[in-house]
């Protein structure tokens, strides 16, 4: 407490320091947000490299990792995605992938795009039943950047900073994989909001068709006769448009896999990130492995029915 209160007279004396030699324009700085941003800038400047707080969403969650085991109950059989490098897509274009594990989800982290290539759960109708009545979080304070990655791989809240003045059409969200609506209580909710578990999306994009697809999916959950598997992920471009340069990666697409594991049945929604992009006929768990050089289900059976036709809520539009 008395070093909070020597930083911030140290930081108000910089303020007026600098100011002081210009008449008329100390007033106008010495203000809250001038001396906050200060106090982030003195924080940084004196804290070790890469140490930050961790947020207490995440207290009692295991590290990152270079797999799921600490949280393989959130796949299908227990069996994480198996990423098939090749000529389109080197085993090194993500850098590290660092495993994430959450109470009722996981992400898959790449630290070169700065963002996830897919997040999974399994989920059923009781578990969104037990989640009615949980209240979602004001989304301007909810998001937090999550600390059990280093600093230079991960995302920032300050990445976001002006995409609030752009036009709603070229505007991205913080756009969740995992939805929080999908989460079964306070503590899972507060934890979806982890910029780890979002991807920058355009504004129109999330807030309608995109959101009509989480919506129908949970429909789906909740007319299932038991626990379905989704794999929600983002597709990115040889070389991706970035917020803010060295921000994350922006994605091209977004997909989300549903997989009822009673009937056997699997199917895919792929929808371009843009402000124009209309939900289609979902395409078949061959197709999305083919798009993304990702095998989602490798504990699946042969049998494994891909349909593409399914009762998922969605019509071509």
């Amino acid at each position: 407490m008395l070093f909070r209160s020597f930083r911030r007279l140290s930081v108000c004396a910089l303020v007026g320091a600098a100011f002081a030699p210009l008449p008329g324009l100390s007033a106008a700085f010495d203000t809250p947000h001038t001396v906050r941003d200060l106090e982030r800038a003195v924080d940084r400047a004196f804290k070790p490299a890469g140490a930050t707080a961790a947020s207490p969403r995440t207290v009692g969650l295991p590290p990152s990792s270079a797999n799921f085991q600490a949280c393989a109950g959130h796949f299908y059989r227990g069996a994480a995605p198996v990423i098939e490098s090749g000529e389109a897509r080197p085993a090194n274009a993500y850098g590290t992938l660092r495993a994430l594990c959450y109470d009722r989800f996981a992400v898959l982290h790449s630290a070169t795009l700065k963002g996830p290539l897919f997040s999974a759960e399994r989920l059923s109708a009781a578990e969104l039943r037990a989640g009615a009545e949980v209240k979602r979080p004001d989304g301007r304070k909810a998001f937090f950047s999550d600390a059990r990655l280093p600093l230079r791989e991960r995302a920032q809240l300050e990445d976001y900073a002006g995409e609030s003045r752009l036009p709603k059409e070229e505007r991205h969200d913080r756009g969740h994989l995992t939805p929080a609506r999908d989460m079964s209580s306070d503590r899972s909710m507060a934890q979806s909001f982890s910029l780890a578990n979002v991807v920058p999306q355009n504004s129109v994009n999330n807030q309608q068709v995109w959101s009509k697809i989480e919506k129908d999916t949970r429909a789906y959950v909740m007319r299932a006769r038991g626990t379905v598997t989704i794999i929600t992920g983002a597709q990115y471009g040889s070389a991706p448009e970035r917020l803010n340069t060295a921000g994350p990666a922006i994605p091209v697409a977004l997909y989300k896999l549903v997989h009822d594991e009673t009937t056997g049945r699997a199917w895919a929604h792929w929808l371009p990130n843009t402000a124009s992009a209309r939900i289609g006929k979902p395409i078949s768990y061959e197709e999305l492995v083919r798009r993304t050089g990702i095998r989602f289900l490798p504990q699946s059976p042969a049998s494994l029915m891909s349909d593409a036709s399914v009762e998922s809520g969605h019509r071509a539009q």
